[in-house]
């Protein structure tokens, strides 16, 4: 699946959770600045978790273990296996020669989301700024002469003078405003519209808005009549008033000739019957439901994280092996008969697994690490499906094709299976193709190199498409000519394996 498509997909799940522990258990609470915070931080969780990897499940998604070449699906005949190369589609040639049109979808609809934000930034600026301020404890005072409800911006208070208020009115719509300019209410819509822009997608970012923006009327609501309350003298009104305030200033604001301009913070906010229960209600806050945010996450965690390709490098090319070290003939002898040795007991020990028996259809595949390294030879034996066509037994000249001999073939200069892997890994080179063809998978190469040291008889035993195998055939054709592997002092013919691994940039 699409990588992108799948990061949607994902970011849905993640704030479709969200809304539902909003909507369901939290919006019926008075813990207003919890909420505020829940739905700030949901659409950065829901983006968040679907670019996770998820290393430490890693063994639900079946990736071969480091070290031993991966035989899923069907892997190679009998063959000596090199270590698997990784490819990465990378460049920017690589990147744009085929965009999906997905991506360029989402783009366009960030841009458009971005650009109406920017728009209406604009309208108020051009609305507002040829109002006259005064400064304030905290904040500007702009009369707008009727032109504009009473309503909040950033640091300013826009101010309809003509409204006919009571002084005690005036100061409690004057302290919810200043409630919204002291809490910050302006930065966190722009937060919000900033993500709706990259959500656009997300069905459910639309009424997060809308509860972001009930949630800031509450708490400009409950300072307002905490703060007029404590300044007010004799008996403290209570939110009776403030409610009939409400009300009266709600139905005021049905006859108004225009709506408020957006992102304006406006005392005569809609949902006022919502805001009008929240102020006569007094039972406690059931802290429980605020813990319900902590399953919704683990969750997520487990079902939205996208499956991280285990593999040895992490994904990551190899980096360039250290110089060959000089082996005397000594050391030399002693890895042969090292080598000689250890693949006798892989063989007994595959044999016993099997119980002797011979496993129709398969063949005995033999990995070979640290061939420098005196004492220290690791060799694996693992069974993997005969290829459909058998390998030829013989060269083109006649000569018989061997899987293991005591001086393996190598490059000129030296470096074993390393060098021999960082020169396919040069060669090779990851596809010109559109996003959405781009594969993740192995493809399974054998050669053979002649007992002149050239390299015959290239054949894809596993592919992965057109394009990746020839990739990869032109890789092997650049090999140089190889130093040819011997048994008993005398060149023979020796057969290869190569996995090389494709993987789509991140």
């Amino acid at each position: 699946m699409n990588d992108l498509l799948t990061w949607m997909l994902g970011s849905v799940l993640g704030l479709g959770a969200a809304w539902a522990v909003y909507r369901l258990a939290l919006r019926a609470e008075r813990c207003f600045g919890y909420n505020r915070v829940f739905l700030l931080l949901a659409p950065l969780v829901a983006a968040g978790l679907p670019l996770l990897p998820r290393p430490a499940l890693g063994w639900l998604t079946g990736a071969a273990a480091p070290g031993a070449p991966g035989l899923a699906g069907g892997g190679p005949g009998p063959s000596f296996v090199l270590p698997t190369l990784h490819v990465q589609a990378s460049g920017w040639a690589a990147e744009w020669a085929g965009v999906s049109p997905l991506v360029w979808l989402y783009v366009a609809g960030v841009a458009v989301g971005l650009g109406r934000l920017a728009w209406r930034l604009g309208q108020l600026h051009r609305a507002t700024r040829g109002l006259a301020r005064t400064v304030g404890p905290g904040y500007a005072l702009a009369n707008t002469g009727g032109r504009l409800p009473t309503s909040s911006f950033g640091r300013t208070i826009f101010w309809d003078d003509t409204a006919a208020l009571a002084p005690a009115d005036a100061a409690q719509v004057l302290a919810h405003e200043a409630a919204h300019v002291s809490q910050g209410h302006t930065y966190d819509v722009l937060w919000l519209e900033s993500w709706r822009a990259v959500l656009w997608f997300n069905p459910f970012i639309y009424p997060l808005l809308r509860a972001l923006a009930l949630t800031h009327e509450l708490l400009a609501d409950r300072a307002a009549l905490a703060e007029t309350a404590a300044a007010a003298p004799g008996p403290r009104p209570g939110p009776t008033a403030y409610a009939t305030l409400l009300a009266r200033l709600a139905t005021r604001r049905i006859t108004l000739p225009e709506a408020p301009l957006p992102l304006l913070h406006s005392f005569t906010h809609s949902l006022t019957l919502t805001r009008i229960a929240m102020l006569k209600s007094s039972h406690p806050v059931r802290r429980w439901k605020q813990w319900l945010a902590l399953p919704a996450v683990a969750g997520l965690l487990a079902v939205a994280c996208r499956t991280a390709d285990i593999q040895p490098n992490n994904g990551v090319a190899p980096s360039p092996p250290p110089p060959p070290i000089a082996l005397s003939e000594a050391q030399r002898t002693s890895i042969k008969q090292e080598i000689k040795a250890k693949i006798i007991v892989a063989q007994h020990l595959d044999s016993m697994r099997t119980g002797g028996k011979i496993e129709p259809g398969t063949t005995q595949q033999i990995y070979v690490s640290n061939m420098d390294k005196p004492g220290e030879v690791v060799v694996t034996i693992t069974r993997g499906l005969i290829p459909p066509h058998p390998i030829k037994q013989f060269t083109n000249s006649g000569d018989q094709v061997y899987v293991f001999v005591e001086e393996m073939p190598q490059l000129p200069g030296g470096g074993g299976n390393t060098a021999i892997v960082e020169a396919i890994q040069k060669n090779v080179q990851y596809p010109m193709l559109a996003a959405a063809d781009r594969k993740d998978g192995r493809v399974f190469v054998s050669f053979v190199v002649t007992k002149a040291g050239a390299v015959e008889d290239m054949e894809i035993v596993k592919g992965l498409g057109p394009a990746y195998d020839e990739a990869v055939k032109t890789a092997i054709a650049k090999l140089p000519t190889f130093t040819p592997g011997r048994q008993g002092g005398t060149p023979k013919a020796v057969h290869f394996t190569v996995p090389i691994m494709f993987q789509k940039q991140p």
